[in-house]
């Protein structure tokens, strides 16, 4: 048979007898190779125990050497191994079920066992990868309709598999995961009805939850008896500390799965959204999380590492449902929009989810804090689907309103006009410093597929005070306060009880969110937390030091002339014959008496001094005549000074007269010698016309005067007035109108107040109408008037 042959259909022919041959498929169990694999188990929870740790370095050795083996085998040796070899399956069974994941506690290993997890944690992956791929070449492949019976009738792949494989692999191979996931529902589209299927049950892990918390159900189908909620807040505090934490954990790590289901393979938001799974999510988030935050606040924990684990998975749950809400809507709803593919049924179920979550307030108020309505609804508005804005603004006000009762808004990074997040007007308490926890607590992103898989346990998850949020202004997971705000509740407390020790007062003050009255009131009663009674009350403040810190400020200091000659701050001693104040003259450096001076040299001194070193010959000379001379200024040269000038012989021979800026005080003085008695005459009267910067007053009277006289005439003589007229009217020496009359208290005569009151009604006429054109008139010297 040829070997082009898909695995399904191909034949091996096998020597039965002496002369008997019988054809065997080659997926077939004889061709199983002899190899026993072991389970997985998770790392042991007491690491001191140096027996349980050597068991665990062995298994994990020998899951090593059996992977790498598995993983040599031949392509129909490798589909044999993997479909009739139980413990195949068993070891990547329990493998993706108990192996740590990103987000989990920081467990520190020994450095050999680490780097050997490491690998097993990469040859699982490659296996898996190799497991989802029907065709590896030409020769070997798998038909794809039996390859995806095979992959569903054998258990190889299931939904809980395909979950862990994200969660534990999508940080650092989000790419390579998608192709396998979308290769494994295309080739089998069972998968496609079991993940339909999943929804109702994780639902039902929701309802789950809520009956564990002891809350009621939220779907209104059962009456609530008023003492109801009293009572699930007494059980959620009341309940042991294990089932909290297992609570808490729980929730966790059900967020961060689905979170990184979504992000591997989007395709699935559609199957989420249509099983109104984002308002049961909005519903449990509305129940659940608020009373776990405030539980935290009351319960009384033995450790205090303890109660900040518990804040920081609380915070990891937040994120990680508010990430899945946020990856199902824009998946479904937006993309669409966008591609304008069904625009107008998206834009419709949009509107509809966001209305049936109107009335969970605080999941509203967390949605808001980090994915702002707002960018929703301007991508809907610019599509060409017509939207009644109205029902959009009733959604925004209704978010606005949560947000000002429950919200805090993360810190801008930027300006708050370019784009920077601000608090709505009316919300409580000042903004918080970016960073949530989302990227750090599912942070540590798992190594490649193809080399080197960073192990998830020593994927480090450090707490940071900066980011927990909480609905309060203050509580357990409020910001920390450092800084001054810090050491001014440290030495209020200090004044009143000296004899405690400033770190003591710093952890009380966390563990107490900052309240000053009831950390007094602890120590003074003796009513300490159990977490903070067996702390030494002399404790001193632990003063960070910073890592490779400068020594001084010259040590930090970078600049792109350290360490040369002249830099005085690394060198002691430098060449000061080396340093001049402005541009050097080269020829001043020159010896006559010096024999080895070139024709360049030679030429430049005399340009220089005007004197010939050296005879030049003729070609020697043109050659140096063409040389471009750097130092020459020839900013001017593109003007033509002087081309138009009307030169007399004089001024060709001796050079145009310097004339000295009058500010200065001079006037203009020849550089030559011998200049002749005319041009003095012309200097005395250029000097008598030289042009003023504030002109003769009496200059300008006279000339407007004259302007008149001269407007008159001609007036005069365009409607037969002689020069008797003109006279007269010279002769007039007061004016038309008297409005001046006489002094104030002496009374008036008619014709002065008839004036007055004819100059009040017409002075608009002409006033205020060119005072723009009569001041650039008089400042170029034709203004008429004193």
């Amino acid at each position: 048979m040829s070997s082009c042959l898909p695995l399904d259909k191909l034949h091996v022919k096998v020597e039965v007898g002496k002369s008997k041959t019988e054809d065997v498929p080659a997926l077939h169990p004889r061709w199983v190779q002899k190899i026993q694999f072991l389970t997985y188990h998770a790392p042991p929870l007491n690491l001191s125990d140096r027996g349980q740790c050597e068991e665990w370095a062995d298994r994990l050795k020998f899951i090593e050497e059996d992977l790498h083996l598995a993983l040599q085998l031949p392509h129909d040796k490798f589909w044999c191994q993997i479909v009739f070899d139980e413990t195949f399956v068993s070891l990547i069974d329990s493998y993706l079920r108990y192996a740590p994941r990103t987000h989990d506690a920081l467990i520190e290993l020994p450095v050999d066992t680490k780097s050997r997890h490491d690998e097993v944690h990469r040859l699982v992956f490659m296996t898996c990868l190799r497991m989802a791929t029907h065709k590896e070449s030409k020769e070997h492949h798998i038909t794809p309709s039996v390859f995806g019976e095979i992959l569903y009738e054998n258990f190889l792949f299931d939904i809980p598999k395909l979950l862990d494989l994200c969660v534990l692999y999508g940080q650092g191979n989000n790419q390579l995961l998608h192709k396998m996931i979308d290769n494994i529902f295309t080739t089998q589209p069972k998968y496609n009805d079991d993940l339909q299927g999943t929804i109702p049950t994780i639902l039902q892990v929701f309802d789950n939850i809520r009956a564990k918390c002891g809350l009621a159900d939220v779907s209104g189908l059962t009456p609530k008896k008023l003492t109801d909620q009293s009572q699930e807040r007494s059980e959620l505090v009341s309940m042991s500390s294990t089932d909290f934490q297992d609570v808490v954990f729980y929730l966790a790590d059900t967020g961060t799965t689905l979170a990184s289901f979504l992000e591997v393979y989007p395709p699935a938001c559609v199957l989420f959204f249509k099983e109104d799974f984002v308002h049961q999510l909005a519903q449990l988030y509305e129940s659940v999380i608020p009373q776990v935050v405030s539980s935290i606040k009351k319960r009384k924990f033995d450790s205090h590492s303890h109660k900040t684990l518990l804040r920081q998975k609380t915070q990891e749950a937040k994120n990680s449902l508010l990430k899945v809400v946020h990856l199902i809507i824009n998946t479904y709803c937006i993309q669409p929009i966008l591609e304008n593919v069904g625009a107008e049924e998206r834009v419709e179920d949009f509107i509809q989810l966001f209305t049936s979550m109107l009335n969970e307030r605080r999941f509203l108020a967390d949605f808001e804090s980090r994915h702002r309505i707002e960018n929703y609804q301007e991508i809907l508005l610019q599509s060409p689907i017509e939207i009644d804005e109205m029902r959009l603004q009733y959604i925004q006000d209704a978010i606005n309103s949560a947000f000002t009762t429950h919200g805090r808004r993360r810190k801008p990074t930027g300006g708050t006009n370019r784009g920077g997040r601000t608090s709505p007007d009316g919300s409580p308490g000042p903004m918080e410093d970016a960073g949530a926890v989302g990227g750090g607590a599912m942070g540590g992103a798992v190594g490649g597929a193809m080399g080197g898989a960073s192990s998830a346990i020593d994927s480090a998850v450090p707490v940071n005070d900066f980011d927990v949020e909480t609905y309060e202004a203050e509580g357990a997971c409020a910001a920390r306060k450092t800084g001054v705000e810090l050491e001014s509740l440290i030495s209020s407390v200090k004044d009143l009880l000296p004899d405690l020790g400033e770190g003591f007062i710093e952890v009380c003050l966390e563990e107490m969110d900052y309240n000053l009255e009831r950390v007094i009131n602890a120590v003074l009663e003796d009513k300490l937390p159990p977490s903070l009674q067996d702390l030494d009350r002399t404790m001193p403040k632990e003063i960070p030091q910073p890592v490779d810190a400068p020594k001084s400020l010259l040590d930090g200091r970078r600049n792109v002339y350290d360490n040369d000659e002249f830099d005085v701050f690394s060198r002691d001693a430098v060449d000061t014959s080396r340093i001049f104040q402005g541009k050097q003259n080269k020829m001043d450096k020159i010896s006559l008496d010096d024999k080895t001076l070139g024709s360049d040299d030679k030429f430049r001194l005399n340009e220089a001094y005007g004197y010939v070193v050296e005879t030049l010959n003729a070609d020697e000379a043109s050659q140096m005549a063409e040389l471009y001379d750097d130092e020459y200024d020839d900013t001017y040269d593109t003007n033509n000074v002087g081309a138009d000038d009307a030169d007399s012989a004089d001024e060709l021979l001796h050079g145009r007269p310097c004339t000295v800026p009058r500010i200065l005080g001079g006037g203009n003085q020849g550089r030559t010698r011998g200049v002749s008695s005319e041009s003095d005459s012309q200097d005395s009267d250029e000097e008598k016309k030289r042009d003023q910067f504030v002109q003769d007053p009496a200059l300008l009277r006279q000339r407007a005067e004259q302007r008149r006289i001269s407007q008159r005439r001609g007036q005069g003589r365009r409607f037969g007035q002689g020069q008797g007229h003109i006279q007269r009217e010279q002769a007039q020496d007061g004016p038309k109108h008297d409005v001046k009359g006489k002094a104030k208290g002496h009374g008036q005569e008619a014709d002065v107040l008839k004036n007055r009151k004819f100059k009040e009604k017409n002075k608009a006429a002409r006033g205020n109408h060119n005072r723009r054109y009569m001041s650039d008139k008089k400042r170029m010297g034709f203004g008429g008037g004193p």
